[in-house]
């Protein structure tokens, strides 16, 4: 007996109400489609399964991050849910770092379409739809085993199915650290294995001939998430033919761009080509706005002056104007200044300025309370709107204080003797 078709959202890494990166000042509009954009997209997340009106939602990991005890995620969590609920669409949520098993319980009276899957040993559960088998889903870590013959264990127990063999999906759990380095990774018989994306997946997850959808977050939080970014529709015909399409949903988009200065006769010239890099971005549905990292490239010795802070503030304004629509789409440039040649520095000061880019490789890496310890002795706070504060305050890293002190170092290394 053929399978019913299957239609499933995967999503992961919601991490609701979790702060965008710092990328500068910005207009009231502007930073209201910053601070919702990850409920925005969870919002499209919980619309989208209503309108293709899925057999269920699959949330792997990093809903929320349970040390900011976020009562806006929690609410977003549980109203989204509810409007599943009303359409007899069941979520099933495994827990990821950001969100163990202990901050889902804390959180009170989930609607009962919700299924937390938090140990490995779990009982499977079958996904049915007035009375017809759909998939078995469990969940897993790289220490189960799923064999062929437990496969056939959980078929002879449901009489009624015996004669199908269920799509049999896997919901991976967090390794936990006493674990760590030292797991023999087994083999799961598995179709379809859903986790969240993230630094060393692989290692995570138990070996299996089925497809991996490693799901990247809906709402990118910084550069290093960029392009569109949305969730995966599964589906699955009767013939168990297997079908994804990433379907975008990100109201903020994050791009990075090389740009030759090669050739390059102007600003105007520059700007022009600048113009037609952003065109040849794609362009998803439901974009509100897009955060673009330019890096400045060459191949021959000449800079033309856009090693200097000023240059860049003034291309950012130039093409800012040119880009950012008010009513529409709104733009954010940030540009990086080029590295200025080392043959414009003065050979008197070339060797200063080696120990000062080597003194900031050595320098003792800073910890982050650290950092944030150091950002309230400064009382800058006091200096500032409190809710600017708060939000430049929980993005500034040692990282990005290190790239803003090099880039410092060469702008003055390059200018000094000049003036």
């Amino acid at each position: 007996m053929a399978a019913k078709p299957l239609r499933l959202l995967h999503a992961a890494n919601l991490r609701l109400d979790c702060p965008l990166q710092q990328f500068g000042t910005w207009t009231d509009e502007v930073r209201d489609i910053v601070e919702t954009a990850t409920f925005v997209a969870f919002e499209r997340l919980i619309s989208l399964a209503i309108e293709r009106d899925v057999d269920a939602l699959l949330i792997t990991g990093n809903s929320f991050d349970s040390s900011v005890a976020s009562l806006s995620a929690e609410v977003a969590l549980r109203n989204g849910f509810e409007r599943l609920n009303e359409r007899s669409i069941p979520v099933f949520v495994t827990p990821g770092h950001l969100d163990p098993i202990a901050a889902w319980d804390d959180i009170p009276a989930l609607p009962e379409n919700v299924t937390i899957l938090a140990n490995a040993d779990d009982t499977p559960v079958d996904l049915t739809d007035h009375g017809r088998l759909l998939a078995t889903l469990l969940p897993v870590t790289a220490d189960s085993a799923v064999e062929p013959h437990e496969l056939d264990n959980i078929l002879a127990a449901r009489s009624t199915h015996a004669t199908d063999r269920p799509f049999v999906i896997g919901l991976a759990l967090p390794m936990r650290e006493s674990v760590r380095g030292n797991l023999a990774t087994r083999f799961a018989a598995l179709d379809w294995l859903a986790c969240a994306a993230g630094d060393n997946v692989a290692s995570h997850l138990p070996l299996t001939d089925g497809t991996i959808n490693a799901q990247e977050g809906p709402q990118g939080l910084s550069a290093d998430e960029s392009g569109p970014r949305g969730v995966t529709l599964l589906e699955l015909d009767s013939q168990r033919r297997v079908k994804q399409t990433t379907i975008p949903l990100c109201p903020v988009r994050w791009e990075q761009i090389t740009q030759s200065l090669d050739r390059v006769t102007s600003k105007d010239d520059f700007l022009e080509r600048m113009m037609a890099a952003v065109e040849r971005l794609p362009s998803p549905p439901g974009e509100l706005m897009r955060i673009v990292h330019w890096k400045l490239d060459r191949t021959t010795g000449e800079s033309r002056g856009w090693e200097m802070e000023s240059a860049i503030q003034e291309l950012t304004a130039s093409l800012t104007e040119l880009t950012d629509q008010p009513d529409g789409l709104r733009y954010i440039h940030q540009i990086q200044p080029l590295d200025p040649d080392l043959s414009l520095i003065e050979s008197a000061h070339r060797e200063l300025l080696t120990e000062f880019l080597l003194a900031l490789d050595r320098r003792t890496p800073i910890e982050r309370s650290a950092m944030g310890r150091w950002l309230t002795e400064a009382k800058l706070s006091e200096v500032m709107k409190s809710n600017r504060w708060e939000s430049w305050a929980d993005s500034v890293t040692p990282e990005t204080v290190a790239e803003r002190a090099q880039q410092l170092g060469w702008q003055w290394f390059a200018t000094i003797g000049k003036k």
